[in-house]
């Protein structure tokens, strides 16, 4: 079954669907959007830091996490 196909079953069949189930399902759903929303943010920060010269070595990063 390709994802259209997919799709429209699940449409055409929500109304059968638990409410618990189906707030899982979104809960899940929003929880990746957000993630993918902060990883591409901190990617983006990370490039501009390097092209910057925003860096530090290795020695400074172990000094600041022990």
């Amino acid at each position: 079954m390709n994802p259209t196909e997919k799709m429209d079953f699940i449409q055409n069949h929500l109304y059968l669907a638990d409410e618990g189930l189906i707030n899982e399902i979104y809960e899940m759903l929003r929880k990746d959007t957000a993630l993918k929303c902060k990883l591409e943010s901190r990617a983006i920060k990370a490039e501009n830091d390097i092209q910057t010269g925003n860096l530090f070595s290795r020695e400074e990063l172990e000094k600041r996490i022990f």
